[in-house]
């Protein structure tokens, strides 16, 4: 996979961990028992995508800086 590539399905997983967030907030309000796991997963997924996305950055400024 290219990085174009790499970058739009970071994307999607982010906009998908965002919905369930989203979904998840909203299923708590109406007190709906589902929603507390939905807003969890969400939580978790974006909180692992975010440190993959952490980590990736981090390789890019390291190759940026041994560049110059």
């Amino acid at each position: 996979m290219n990085k174009q590539q790499i970058d739009k399905l970071m994307n999607l997983f982010l906009g998908i961990s965002a919905f369930l967030i989203m979904l998840g907030a909203l299923l708590k309000l109406q007190h709906i028992q589902s929603g507390n796991l939905i807003l969890w997963i969400g939580f978790i997924t974006s909180f692992i995508l975010s440190n993959l996305e952490i980590s990736r950055l981090k390789k890019v400024i390291n190759k940026m800086n041994k560049v110059t």
